[in-house]
């Protein structure tokens, strides 16, 4: 009985197994194909300085974060 339930046990990995490896992607383009024209130059934006609005307002996230994180 448990010859039988082994053997059935190690069919069904083998096939399941087996099975994965069939169906699995053949070709996989781990970065998508550029697009004729595309520039390879890209300028990022001038970074602007935070106001004083802006930095109140990080400084009180970052005050509830840590109040909240211990």
């Amino acid at each position: 009985m448990m010859k039988k339930l082994l053997t059935g046990l190690t069919f069904v990995v083998c096939h399941l197994a087996l099975s994965a490896v069939l169906t699995s992607c053949k070709n996989v383009d781990e970065e998508p194909a550029l697009n004729r024209g595309y520039k390879k130059n890209i300028r990022m934006p001038d970074a602007e300085p935070m106001t004083a609005e802006d930095s109140a307002f990080v400084a009180a996230q970052q005050a509830e974060y840590e109040q909240n994180a211990r």
